[in-house]
């Protein structure tokens, strides 16, 4: 299993004594970071965000353990190669593993859920490594796209203020990722207003410097802002600092995507441009000024491939953060599920290509020319 979309069907260690076990746990587990710092704003938030990465797979269906055991390695390394935000998917209203984080018909939380108590270990253990930004969403809400529900976005997200209020406001709340229908449509703009804006007030109410991050209607297109949001009404009417913008970049899909085939298309500097030019042209004009961070980003190589040794996927992740990203000042966020997307291997706790590498804009490859065997 890896990232689903409509493009495919939608997306032990060795035991030790029980008292070492406890005590490390306890060791490793970091109490709540609750604000002190001044809170940054969107657009000073997105300044120090830089190159980030998603806790894919973990939090939002099973693929993953959702523990913080499971998650520990994957920040930690990360953090030590410079990375500085972390998105954790979530899903809340759909089962994971059989349970559901929230109730499905109210958005009310269930308070005892393990899930929800490994998720707050999570966000607090990453909060706890200095400067490090974290996202956190309402992810796979299928029930709740697809008929609308804004009240229990609403309430879903009245619960989550309420319960992560406190925290440090490096903690930022994105409040519905890829709000496509059931059949992949694209969720009517003035449908996704609303919903967004009753949630919003929600976390006005709560917390007035929060981050709060808004998305298109579909599926995070650079080119849905201007459809979903042409105005910014119900959501601070353009003078809320505290208001970023997101999208997902996974363009050509057809090289990017999962399942696509070999990985020897002949993509452009002006592939991964353009979505960014796109998305800074709203954010100049309606989004009125607001930063933008490219919450998911990547190549599902590892679909098609067993192990990673394509020069052009490669070429492709240089390009992309170092070169395009850095230069438009936007913040990333690179898909990493461990799975088809993969730059973290969960298994070995460690990278093991250098695609990791390349996000910092220069690896080694395997050969001189760029579409070497291992890409077919």
């Amino acid at each position: 299993m890896s990232k689903t979309w409509f493009r495919a069907a939608a997306f032990a260690a060795a035991a030790l004594l029980a008292s070492t076990v406890v005590s490390a746990a306890s060791a490793q587990t970091a109490p709540p970071v609750v604000q002190s710092a001044p809170a940054p704003t969107a657009r000073e938030a997105a300044a120090q965000m830089g190159k980030g990465f998603n806790l894919g797979q973990m939090f939002d269906n099973s693929q993953h353990p959702a523990t913080l055991e499971a998650a520990r390695p994957k920040i930690d390394a990360y953090y030590a190669r410079g990375f500085r935000n972390l998105r954790i998917p979530v899903t809340w209203t759909e089962e994971v593993a059989g349970t559901t984080l929230a109730d499905p018909d109210t958005g009310r939380i269930d308070r005892s859920a393990p899930r929800l108590a490994a998720l707050t270990e999570v966000i607090d253990y990453a909060l706890s490594k200095p400067g490090l930004y974290v996202v956190l969403n309402a992810h796979h809400e299928k029930r709740l796209k697809e008929d609308g529900k804004a009240q229990v976005l609403e309430q879903l997200w009245s619960e989550i203020s309420d319960l992560y209020g406190d925290r440090d406001h490096r903690l930022m709340f994105e409040i519905l990722n890829e709000p496509h229908l059931a059949n992949h449509d694209p969720m009517p703009p003035a449908t996704l207003r609303n919903m967004t804006g009753l949630a919003y007030d929600k976390i006005r109410a709560r917390d007035a410097k929060r981050i709060v991050i808004i998305g298109g209607n579909q599926w995070f297109g650079a080119a849905e802002m201007a459809q979903a949001w042409p105005n910014l009404s119900k959501v601070g009417g353009g003078r809320d600092p505290y208001v970023m913008a997101t999208f997902h970049h996974y363009n050509p899909w057809a090289f990017a995507g999962d399942n696509q085939g070999d990985y020897a298309d002949a993509w452009t500097d002006a592939d991964i441009r353009g979505p960014m030019e796109i998305m800074a042209q709203w954010a100049s004009t309606t989004g009125a000024g607001m930063p933008v961070y490219i919450g998911e980003w990547g190549v599902g190589w590892h679909s098609r491939l067993p192990t990673m040794n394509c020069n052009n996927v490669r070429l492709f992740y240089s390009r992309f953060q170092a070169k395009h990203a850095s230069e438009m000042h936007m913040p990333t966020a690179v898909w990493d599920d461990g799975g088809w997307f993969q730059v973290f291997d969960h298994a070995t706790n460690n990278f093991p290509s250098n695609l990791i590498d390349c996000i910092d804009g220069s690896c080694t490859w395997a050969s001189q020319e760029r579409f070497n065997p291992a890409c077919l």
